[in-house]
């Protein structure tokens, strides 16, 4: 890999960091909220029960409940896998060699495989976005859904897929595949 290819990826290794960093904000604030109780209140006597809309001073109260022992729980496996994914995609990108391009680029292509509900959740994550920023987000919003799904899921499904595209060098080696396929001649049935 040239030098101009080598920052090139360190380039593309910022939409990784981008990912991660939304992926890491979901986890602190699903498990936040998730060890803060529905009898908590804000400095202005706001609740944060179930339907309660959550304001700015809600979120430092999820930041504050936050253990990260509570991560290492079994029942954040899927994200372990999340995180996992992220720390050797940005790997595979930070490391120089001819080599590893197309494994780099057959990582990022495979994210969709490894995390399809990040597939369906792409279609949701605007308006999941939008209630954020309109203080619509409530409990429910990160304790019903699977939030850390349908938040961190499609951001790291569409960083790979851009990233498995603006890669430099060799494909997948898809053409050869495909023009060992028999298609038949033009007007025959193929048989």
């Amino acid at each position: 890999m040239n030098q101009k290819d080598a920052r090139f990826n360190r380039r593309l290794a910022l939409l990784v960091l981008s990912s991660f960093t939304v992926f890491g904000l979901a986890v602190v604030l699903r498990l936040g909220i998730g060890a803060t109780s529905y009898e908590t209140t804000d400095s202005a006597g706001r609740p944060m029960g179930f339907n309660d809309p959550l304001n700015a001073e809600h979120y430092l109260i999820m930041l504050r409940n936050f253990n990260p022992r509570d991560f290492l729980s079994y029942e954040c496996g899927y994200e372990w896998v999340l995180f996992a994914a992220h720390i050797f995609g940005a790997t595979l990108l930070l490391t120089s060699g001819a080599v590893c391009s197309r494994a780099t680029r057959l990582f990022f292509a495979i994210q969709p495989l490894i995390f399809p509900l990040g597939i369906l959740a792409v279609f949701f994550l605007p308006n999941l976005v939008a209630d954020f920023l309109k203080g619509r987000m409530d409990r429910e919003g990160f304790i019903d859904i699977p939030f850390i799904w349908a938040i961190a899921h499609p951001v790291w499904i569409l960083s790979s897929i851009v990233i498995a595209f603006l890669l430099r060098g060799k494909g997948l080696g898809l053409s050869r595949v495909w023009g060992r396929v028999p298609m038949g001649e033009p007007g025959s049935s193929g048989v």
